[in-house]
Parts: C-alpha cells; sequence; structure tokens
C-alpha cells in the first residue's frame, strides 16, 4: 500500500501495536530457550514486513526500530536484540528492493554479503560494546576456524530465511492480505 492511501489512525495504531507487541512478546518468550533466539528474531522481522505491507516502508521501519530498542530494553536476551536490529528485522522490508536485481548470481552474492557485514558487525558489537567474551570462548572450543564455520552455517540458515520468506511473501498477498482489506473497509 502506498503511503498517501493510509487507513485511518486506529487501524494504524491497531495493527502496528498489535505486531509490535507480538513481536516484542516472541522475543522474550522465545529469547529463553537456547538456539530460538534466531527463530524469535527472524519472526518478528516478518511481523514488521506485514506492517510494511499495510501500512508503507515509513511505518515498516518505524515500527522495526521500535521493536529493536524495546527488545534490547525489555528482553533477557541480547543476542536475539542485536541479530533482529542488525539483520532480521530489516531485511524482510530490504528484500524487496534486493529481489529488483535481474541476475540471480548477483542477488544472491548482495545477500550474502549483507548477512556477512551484518553478522559480523552484529557479534563485534555483542563480544564488545555488551562484554559477551563468551562468544569469543566458546569459539575456541572448536578449533581455529569455527568463526568461519559458524557464519557460514548462519549463511544457510540465512539463505533458508529468504527462501521462506520467497513463499510466505506471496502466500500472505493471496489469502491474509484480501482478508484484511475487507475487514478495513
Amino acid at each position: 500500500m502506498s503511503e498517501k492511501n493510509t487507513p485511518g489512525i486506529g487501524y494504524v495504531v491497531s495493527l502496528c501495536g498489535i505486531m509490535c507487541g507480538l513481536a516484542i512478546a516472541l522475543m522474550f518468550v522465545l529469547g529463553m530457550i537456547p538456539a530460538f533466539e534466531y527463530i524469535s528474531s527472524a519472526t518478528a522481522g516478518v511481523l514488521i514486513w506485514v506492517i510494511r505491507e499495510e501500512l508503507g516502508v515509513k511505518y515498516g521501519l518505524t515500527s522495526y526500530l521500535a521493536v529493536g530498542i524495546l527488545a534490547l530494553l525489555i528482553t533477557m536476551n541480547y543476542e536475539a536484540a542485536i541479530v533482529f536490529l542488525f539483520l532480521l528485522g530489516y531485511y524482510p522490508i530490504l528484500r524487496e528492493h534486493i529481489q529488483k536485481i535481474r541476475l540471480k548470481l548477483l542477488r544472491l552474492v548482495v545477500k550474502l554479503t549483507l548477512y556477512t557485514v551484518a553478522a559480523v558487525s552484529a557479534y563485534t558489537v555483542l563480544i564488545y560494546v555488551f562484554g559477551m567474551k563468551e562468544l569469543l570462548e566458546d569459539m575456541d572450543d572448536f578449533g581455529k576456524y569455527s568463526s568461519i564455520i559458524l557464519l557460514a552455517a548462519g549463511a544457510g540458515a540465512f539463505l533458508m530465511y529468504d527462501l521462506l520468506l520467497t513463499v510466505y511473501i506471496p502466500l500472505y498477498k493471496k489469502l491474509i492480505k484480501p482478508k484484511i482489506r475487507k475487514r478495513m473497509h
């Protein structure tokens, strides 16, 4: 939906409140379960994408920032909040623009470059700003190439997330969006 055709303020506040609240709740609850910090961040990113799809980029980015900041303040899992802020929160919004790249190989390179820069930045912040030195210590147990192996495994998971979005977005537009539109009018 274009920014000019936004519905009434009640709908905007309701949709943003529900989606952001659900995203924070997911990050809070699932962030306590090991390995779910990435699933909660990815799911929260999809919820933010719904806001972008229904109300436009301005509301999507504002909601992304609100959820990211609240996740840092409220949740106990800084890793989930940082992963959301540095990659999984905005990627579904940005993905639409990346998908416009015609050459599949170039599109893949852009996605993997984005992932790599975001992942390295996120974990640099976690280690050096949030003082989570145990992340470095845990890697030593796996050998000197552990950080590269974990980065590659994360790239695989990121590509699976991208594939999930490839399936989810058309499904949303075909099945769910018409129902939302019907209730809106």
